[in-house]
């Protein structure tokens, strides 16, 4: 059963409401430079709404996040194929029956953090192990804080990540144009026509992708849907920045993962989220923190690509941080 609950928070962030089903964001309400609150993700009103969530607002995607080259993976010499849901490739492991269609037991709650618990079988989800994983929610002063962890009885590949879009102007006010966005990243993934990566990487400067800097996306701005190398590596360390002159409200993501998915909303369909409000392309930024993608088969033979592998009886843990400044 599907249920809601409120996180509350004593700084910038005034409360976060999240769903058990598929561990999603449903509101983050952070206060802008005026002291007006405003909720900074696109969702839809009820938890009940996220079952038709095509543009996968505000859900824990999962196991693997992003594409998969020709819908399979090798693991340990055994093939395994997932579902072939774009051209021949694989999409966030499967629109139907992916982590973020199912409801999460709530194994722990206090007044400012939640966590989920998800349990499968081994090969119950065409995934190798009998799993445990954990999605934590916490708000920490100014910090919304999100952990990952999952253990298992089997080798197994896990490479999650979160789809909210943010919009630092408030989920309700059309596009992001005039958004800064600075990205602490080196190249992007070379990819090929199904937009799996090539295994190259790709200088951002000079391109239509320099985030190096400080950039504003506005409407003359290249459509963005890419993976950024970070330049910290797998280390913890900072990802994005994003900032509002309008708000005020400055948004820095940081994380322990390689890549980030920067994906500016362009083909977000014209759909109702909460209070009515009609949503539709370039109303919000993801920023999913992550390995490449693809990494499961390129990192074989690949080690700039590294392998979302997580051993049988070895514990895996990620954070990523999303901080609001005024």
């Amino acid at each position: 059963m599907s249920e809601t609950l409120v996180l509350k928070g004593n700084g910038n962030i005034k409360s976060a409401t999240v769903t058990n089903f598929g561990a999603s964001l449903m509101k983050l309400e952070v206060q802008d430079k005026d002291g007006k609150v405003r909720d900074l993700v696109l969702g839809f009103d009820e938890a009940s709404d996220y079952v038709n969530n095509p543009a996968f607002f505000g859900v824990v995607v999962g196991p693997i996040a992003n594409r998969t080259a020709n819908a399979k993976f090798d693991l340990n010499g055994e093939i395994y194929d997932m579902e072939v849901n774009e051209g021949v490739n694989n999409l966030h492991t499967s629109f139907d029956a992916g982590m973020h269609k199912k409801d999460f037991d709530i194994e722990e709650q206090t007044e400012s953090s939640v966590t989920f618990r998800y349990q499968v079988k081994d090969m119950e989800d065409g995934f190798p192990g009998n799993r445990k994983m954990h999605i934590k929610y916490e708000i920490d002063g100014d910090t919304f804080r999100l952990t990952y962890t999952i253990d298992t009885d089997k080798d197994t590949v896990y490479n999650p990540t979160n789809h909210s879009y943010f919009n630092l102007n408030g989920n309700e006010s059309g596009k992001i144009f005039g958004h800064e966005v600075k990205l602490y990243a080196d190249s992007y993934t070379a990819i090929d026509d199904g937009l799996i990566p090539t295994g190259e990487f790709v200088d951002i400067k000079g391109s239509d992708y320099d985030y190096s800097s400080c950039k504003v996306f506005d409407a003359s701005s290249a459509p963005v849907d890419h993976n950024f190398r970070l330049s910290k590596g797998d280390k913890f360390g900072p990802c994005a920045e994003v900032y509002s002159k309008e708000s005020g409200i400055k948004m820095s993501v940081s994380s322990d993962l390689p890549g980030i998915q920067m994906y500016t909303g362009e083909n977000i369909p014209d759909i109702k989220g909460k209070n009515g409000i009609s949503y539709s392309s370039f109303c919000g930024i993801a920023l999913e923190t992550q390995c490449f993608p693809n990494s499961v088969n390129e990192g074989i033979k690949n080690d700039t690509f590294k392998r979302p592998v997580v051993k049988a009886g070895e514990s895996f843990k990620s954070v990523t941080e999303y901080k609001f400044e005024v």
